[in-house]
């Protein structure tokens, strides 16, 4: 959310908050009434929406599992929302650093006190689009000394920011990080416009959050020197081996799909 507009506070039980519908739509307990009654009128547009956020947290988990597998100890991860749900250090084994952050300060403190207690895990505050703020502060190293060969989670985020704010931080995230360092990003593919498409526009303008979605081939542009891994950009139900069903009916109602990638330094 940029800090500039009006949104709710994940405190403020009297208007509906995007982090806190996210939540519910995960199926986590985070959230309030008022969050589950602007989740029905989202529903209502785009009745997947619940399989679709749970495909991006389980392309999260999925990515996550094969890096580990590669050997990687250390995670940074952008715009985290509430850790609740099969989040990064609920998946990672014991001593595995993972730094998360997200730009809404009462999310965080609400985030912190949801991990207190484990030392291998931090939270803190950080707009996704301007991560040198992080990079420079002392928590980076508390957490990961001098690595800097790392992961980055942009999982879920770059359709809330412009296109030069996504180039922005990938570049600067890029230039940061040391070869061998991977991204897990995801993004809509956005193909064309729909009535339910644009019934979700209007929603998250109204929570807020207003979304900025492009094909494929723009976000390739915008992700620089990031080279793509194998096996490229995929539909996220491909990553987890899911049937294409439920893809091609949500696909034809918002004209796009939700696809990930691995990207490698």
């Amino acid at each position: 959310m940029s800090s500039s507009e009006p949104v709710s506070s994940i405190a403020d039980a009297s208007r509906p908050n995007a982090g806190r519908i996210y939540d519910f739509l995960l199926g986590g307990s985070h959230n309030f009434e008022i969050d589950r009654q602007a989740a029905q009128g989202l529903l209502q547009v785009v009745p997947e929406m619940p399989e679709w956020v749970r495909l991006i947290r389980w392309f999260l988990g999925e990515a996550v599992r094969r890096l580990i597998a590669d050997g990687f100890k250390h995670f940074l991860d952008f715009a985290s929302g509430l850790p609740t749900v099969d989040h990064i250090h609920q998946i990672a084994p014991k001593g595995t650093k993972v730094l998360y952050s997200d730009i809404d300060p009462v999310t965080v403190a609400y985030a912190q006190d949801i991990i207190k207690g484990n030392p291998d895990v931090a939270y803190v505050e950080c707009e996704a689009g301007q991560p040198e703020k992080l990079l420079q502060s002392g928590i980076v190293k508390e957490m990961f000394g001098q690595t800097r060969r790392i992961v980055i989670g942009y999982n879920g985020i770059a359709w809330f920011l412009p296109d030069e704010k996504v180039a922005h931080a990938l570049k600067v995230l890029y230039d940061w990080a040391l070869p061998g360092s991977k991204l897990i990003i995801c993004d809509v593919d956005q193909q064309g416009t729909t009535e339910a498409y644009q019934g979700s526009l209007e929603f998250y303008k109204k929570v807020g959050q207003p979304v900025y979605n492009r094909p494929q081939s723009k976000l390739k542009q915008l992700i620089g020197d990031w080279k793509v891994q194998d096996p490229g950009f995929l539909p996220l139900e491909e990553w987890i081996g899911l049937k294409r069903e439920m893809r091609e009916q949500a696909g034809q109602r918002m004209a796009g799909y939700i696809c990930g990638a691995i990207l490698r330094k």
